[in-house]
């Protein structure tokens, strides 16, 4: 049976938190937000771009989807009831409905959410990750080398991790798994600390083009000055200029840019990432490339990284059709 024609070019699913319905009960996402950003550069190039909030405790938003029979779905959602682990249920339904959208689906979402999992892919591939100590061995843990980084197995960004992450003593360690237990989001894991360059590489298409990496720069230094990007230092503009952190690109010897490029597309695909990513390392200060973590369907935020820079040397409009165009050759071939 042919299949039917597309009634839209593109559709905007977005996560219902988002926004609001506005007059004609349309629902317009917060001004401002990567929603309206997205939007704007959608409607510019392709008209009228329907945009359909994902509620997961009805099935409007999957029957306005299958009515409206986009071309593509440009897929935006986060979360279910904030949890982000739960992203991949949404690509499920969009599996299930036969409707093509951009970034990774469940099983790339899945993978690079899951630290142990994810880490122990990459290692499979010869690049160095961080060793990992599971937190249930209490006996063990107390044996532990530190620094220790304590973290979310399934979190996503930097979720949960603010400058108490990163601890020094057993008795630190006792209290940061208390906290983190506490927080009733899944399982806590204990890595190796590693000193160095904090370093973001974009991946787009899906024989990836690697752009430079962005590194880090925290400008002002002192005894509190952060050692490592903490929600904190991701949203409050307060704390930025305080410490006057802003991201540049990365000055890398040939050989160091060559390894970061092989090893980012090894990851891209061993993590079953599509159309666009993020990967996260750090340089150790004998030029060593550690793994840190994968971001499938990373942050499409225009000043993610400062000014207009969201995807280094990629104008924010080419960047958000680039993707919209690797999805549509990913589904045509």
């Amino acid at each position: 049976m042919k299949k039917p024609a597309a009634r839209c070019a593109v559709a905007l699913l977005v996560d219902i938190e988002t926004g609001a319905r506005g007059a004609k009960d349309v629902f317009v996402p917060d001004a401002g937000s990567v929603e309206a950003q997205v939007l704007n550069v959608l409607r510019r190039r392709h008209g009228d771009v329907p945009v359909v909030p994902f509620d997961p405790y009805s099935p409007a938003p999957l029957e306005v989807l299958r009515d409206l029979r986009p071309g593509i779905v440009f897929n935006l959602t986060e979360w279910i009831d904030g949890d982000r682990a739960r992203d991949h249920e949404i690509t499920r339904l969009l599996d299930h409905l036969r409707l093509p959208y951009t970034g990774s689906g469940a099983a790339g979402l899945q993978l690079a959410r899951d630290k142990v999992r994810a880490k122990k892919s990459v290692a499979a591939l010869g690049v160095a990750v961080p060793r990992q100590y599971r937190a249930g061995d209490a006996a063990r843990l107390r044996r532990l080398p530190h620094p220790l980084f304590v973290k979310l197995r399934h979190g996503d960004g930097s979720d949960a991790i603010g400058t108490s992450a990163l601890v020094r003593t057993a008795a630190q360690l006792r209290e940061r798994l208390r906290i983190t237990a506490g927080l009733n989001q899944g399982a806590t894991l204990c890595e190796e600390y590693i000193e160095g360059r904090d370093l973001f590489v974009a991946l787009l298409g899906n024989q990836p083009e690697v752009l430079h990496p962005l590194e880090l720069v925290v400008g002002r230094q002192g005894r509190d000055a952060p050692r490592f990007a903490t929600g904190r230092l991701k949203h409050d503009d307060a704390y930025k200029r305080r410490w006057q952190v802003s991201y540049r690109k990365a000055k890398l010897p040939a050989s160091v840019l060559r390894g970061i490029n092989h090893a980012s597309r090894q990851i891209f695909h061993a993590l079953k990432l599509r159309d666009y990513a993020r990967i996260d390392y750090r340089l150790t200060p004998d030029n060593r490339l550690v793994f840190i973590e994968a971001n499938p369907n990373p942050d499409l935020g225009r000043h993610t990284f400062g000014r207009e820079r969201c995807f280094v040397d990629v104008a924010y409009p080419d960047l958000i059709q680039r993707i919209l165009a690797a999805a549509r050759q990913r589904y045509a071939g």
